[in-house]
């Protein structure tokens, strides 16, 4: 959970890199990276984490990662690429997502795991084994599995109509396709029953398809973060620690796997993006005019909606108003608006309290699908700063220009 700025240290920041501007809590992130690992540790040492590359693909943060020991989880061949750039080996990094491209052979042939999603992605495998009979292929499978959360995802290799049974046995014919491991991921499936779910179906299946526990299972993401209490309450309060986490999955591990020797236990992978992100990144945005429009009050700002990722069009994010603005005035039931030319681009709605032009808005919780989701629409994105426990500032990320935006375009 990030802690809010000081004005002070506000206004520094706002001076020297212009706003709108990212503003990513080093520390914070560190210690709930430790805290996530320590707790699921205590009851299954072989826990580890691959960091979703997606959720935020910042390379000062997944340099973070990296130096903290973490696995790199990416979805495209463009992440596969960062994750290579910053020195990742191959088998630490997890290849996941439904569309692989080329990059899939080269990781494959250096060595690493691909987590099978579709049946045309098996075929593709499958011909590349048989035309590279000297190399070992490692695959995993991403299984669907219903848990209850009330959708039918659309990723995975189903488990209940045969496509498991079929691709299975399949491999199992080609000798030098080595199944290594088992892996599933159900969004916005986040309790604590959600995740005990998972759990005892993939048991099940291992139980069921496996003479002995693959060398890895990979339970993918799907863990709250760290939040502000005003954050937790619109989620209902009653929101998991990573610690009552750890009680559901890391001791169900122990339970099932704690008497084989420890080469013979599965390494145990979740991929948390959110859950270790979305808390410690900020975004500070200046009041640009308020508006009295039909007896509705606007505060027009900097940044947009497009900044924040889609939790502020479902919730009220944390924010404080530093009171940098001359000319303040009381406001009641005051949407912020973005710089846009969309009606819909609201980061927050119903503020009531002192407002004036410069003053600078933070909100904090915006580290999830925020500067990766942000589009060039109308203004390119803004910089980043990462500070350390020791107030240390430092440019993580150049504030988007012309000639970036326009360079892949003909003139």
């Amino acid at each position: 959970m990030q802690t809010k700025l000081s004005d002070e240290m506000a206004a520094k920041l706002i001076k020297e890199y212009g706003s709108p501007l990212y503003v990513f809590d080093k520390a914070g992130f560190e210690n709930d990276y430790k805290n996530l690992l320590a707790a699921f540790r205590k009851y299954y040492p072989k826990y580890k984490i691959a960091y979703s590359y997606k959720t935020n693909y910042t390379p000062k943060v997944c340099e973070l990662v990296k130096a903290l020991g973490g696995y790199a989880e990416v979805v495209s061949g463009m992440e596969y690429t960062l994750a290579k750039h910053l020195g990742y080996e191959n088998e630490k990094i997890m290849y996941n997502g439904p569309v692989k491209g080329k990059e899939m052979y080269e990781h494959i042939a250096l060595g690493g795991t691909v987590n099978i999603d579709n049946l045309n992605e098996f075929s593709r495998v499958v011909d590349y084994a048989l035309s590279h009979s000297d190399q070992t292929v490692r695959i995993a499978f991403r299984v669907n599995i219903d848990i209850e959360q009330g959708f039918i995802s659309r990723f995975g290799v189903d488990v209940e109509n045969g496509d498991f049974d079929t691709v299975l046995n399949k491999a199992r014919e080609i000798n030098n396709i080595e199944i290594v491991g088992i892996h599933c991921h159900v969004g916005r499936s986040r309790s604590l029953q959600a995740w005990k779910n998972r759990i005892d179906q993939i048991f099940a299946l291992i139980d069921k398809y496996f003479e002995v526990p693959p060398k890895f299972i990979d339970l993918g993401s799907g863990m709250n973060s760290i939040m502000e209490k005003c954050l937790a309450d619109q989620f209902g309060g009653d929101i998991p620690t990573f610690q009552e986490y750890a009680d559901v999955v890391g001791k169900a591990f122990q339970d099932k796997y704690g008497h084989l020797d420890e080469k013979s236990q599965p390494d145990l992978f979740t991929e948390p993006g959110t859950t270790l992100i979305s808390g410690h990144l900020s975004f500070l945005t200046t009041v640009q005019c308020i508006k009295h429009i039909k007896g509705k009050t606007f505060a027009t700002f900097d940044g947009s909606d497009g900044n924040m990722g889609d939790i502020c069009r479902l919730k009220q994010l944390p924010m404080t108003v530093h009171a940098f603005g001359k000319n303040r005035e009381s406001v009641t039931d005051t949407d912020f608006t973005g710089y846009t030319c969309i009606e819909h681009d609201v980061m927050y709605k119903g503020y009531t309290g002192l407002l004036g032009t410069n003053d600078v808005v933070e909100f904090r919780n915006v580290g999830s699908y925020s500067n990766v989701f942000k589009p060039p629409f109308i203004y390119p994105n803004c910089a980043m700063v990462s500070i350390d426990d020791n107030e240390k500032v430092e440019l993580i990320k150049d504030a988007e220009t012309f000639d970036y935006i326009f360079e892949t375009y003909k003139f």
